[in-house]
C-alpha cells in the first residue's frame, strides 16, 4: 500500500522512455488505420508486399507484412525518431505533473494525494469530469481508471489523454454507478468527482461509497473532489460527502479555512501491513 511502500524505503523503478515511445508511435499508427478505408489499407498491404519482394525477402510472412505496413504508414506520418520524441516527452512531462497544467489549484486535495503515489499505483477515479485530476495522477506515474455512466465523456478523456501521451496511462470503462462493483479494478487509492454523482440519490451515493471504501485497503485514501458547478445548478456537496468518512481520518487542505467546498482526502483507519 501507499504508506507501506514508502516506509519500507523502496520505489518502483520509473517505465522506460523506450516503451513509452513504442506505445505512441503504436497509437498514431493504429489511429491512422482507422480512417482509412479498407481498400486503401489493402493498398498499403501491396504496396508493402512489393517493397519485401523488392529487398530478397526469405519468406512472406502474416507478421513479416504487417511489420512493413507499420513501417510504410511511419513514413507517411513522419513520425518522430526516439531522439527528438524524448526530447518533446521530457519537456510535456514535466508540465505535465505541475498542477496548474491541468487547471487544478494547489490546495485541492488530488494535489496531497500525488505526492503519495508512486510509478504504477492502481487508482480508480470515478467521474471523468474535465479529466484533470485523472491525467494529472497518470503524469505522476499511477496507473488510473476512470468509470463514468456518460458515453461522450469518456470518450473525450480518451481522446484527451492519447493527445497528452498518456493514453497508456488511462483506462475508461462506461459503468452505471448505482450498480458498480469495484472489486473489478483493485485500487490503493480513488478520487470522487462529486459531480459524477448529481443524478444518484442519497441512499445510492451513500452505498456507492461504501462499496469504495469496502474495496480500499488500509492506509488507502480516498480523495474527494469539490465541485465547481455554475451557481444554481445541481450539485452534490463534499462537505456533505464527508459525512460519510466519519470512520476515516480526514484531512483538508491547509487552505481549507479560506475556500468553501474545496473537498478532502481521507485515510481509511488500521495497522498497515
Amino acid at each position: 500500500m501507499l504508506s507501506a511502500r514508502r516506509s519500507s524505503g523502496k520505489r518502483r523503478p520509473p517505465r522506460s522512455l523506450h516503451a513509452e515511445y513504442q506505445h505512441f508511435i503504436d497509437q498514431r499508427i493504429e489511429e491512422y488505420k482507422d480512417q482509412l478505408p479498407r481498400e486503401d489499407i489493402l493498398g498499403i498491404g501491396d504496396e508493402a508486399a512489393q517493397e519485401l519482394t523488392r529487398t530478397e525477402q526469405i519468406q512472406l510472412t502474416e507478421m513479416v507484412l504487417s511489420e512493413q505496413v507499420d513501417a510504410i504508414i511511419r513514413r507517411r506520418l513522419k513520425l518522430p525518431s526516439f531522439r527528438r520524441w524524448r526530447e518533446n516527452f521530457l519537456t510535456l512531462r514535466a508540465a505535465q505533473i505541475q498542477p496548474g497544467h491541468w487547471g487544478l489549484a494547489a490546495h485541492d486535495p488530488v494535489v496531497m494525494l500525488a505526492e503519495l503515489v508512486e510509478e504504477e499505483d492502481a487508482v480508480l477515479v470515478v467521474g471523468a469530469s474535465d479529466g484533470a485530476c485523472a491525467l494529472f495522477l497518470a503524469a505522476r506515474g499511477a496507473h488510473v481508471t476512470v468509470i463514468d455512466p456518460d458515453l461522450a465523456a469518456i470518450c473525450g478523456l480518451e481522446n484527451r489523454a492519447v493527445l497528452e501521451s498518456l493514453g497508456g496511462h488511462v483506462e475508461c470503462e462506461v459503468a452505471p454507478l448505482p450498480n458498480y462493483v469495484p472489486g473489478r479494478h483493485p485500487f490503493l487509492a480513488c478520487v470522487i468527482e462529486a459531480a459524477a454523482l448529481v443524478d444518484l440519490g442519497a441512499a445510492e451515493r451513500r452505498l456507492l461509497v461504501e462499496r469504495l471504501k469496502d474495496a480500499t485497503p488500509t492506509a488507502g485514501r480516498h480523495v474527494v473532489m469539490p465541485v465547481t458547478s455554475p451557481a444554481g445548478a445541481r450539485h452534490v456537496s463534499a462537505d456533505a460527502l464527508r459525512t460519510l468518512y466519519a470512520d476515516w481520518t480526514v484531512d483538508m487542505a491547509p487552505a481549507a479555512n479560506q475556500h468553501n467546498h474545496i473537498g478532502f482526502l481521507a485515510t481509511r483507519n488500521g495497522a498497515s501491513v
